[in-house]
């Protein structure tokens, strides 16, 4: 389980930690905002024609259930 806690300033992390001590848990772990990993965005390429993809499965309907039937067996054969 993980709790978050954001502290103002060194002095009030301090303090929660002289707590969290006299609790007694065993497994505390920091990490400072500066470490916070952020993802990294990228943006699409707007060149692309999606036309092209459209009607791609007119000629053979899928349902979702056909979907995962299939992606079922796929990862039973490996």
């Amino acid at each position: 389980m993980t709790v978050t806690i954001e502290t103002s300033d060194f002095q009030e992390t301090e303090q929660l930690l002289l707590l969290l001590k006299t609790l007694d848990i065993k497994n505390i772990r920091l990490r400072s905002s500066l470490q916070e990993i952020r993802p990294t965005i990228t943006l699409g390429d707007k060149t692309i024609d999606p036309q092209a993809l459209f009607g791609i499965w007119k000629n053979k309907p899928r349902t979702p259930e056909n979907i995962r039937l299939t992606a079922w067996k796929r990862s039973k054969d490996n």
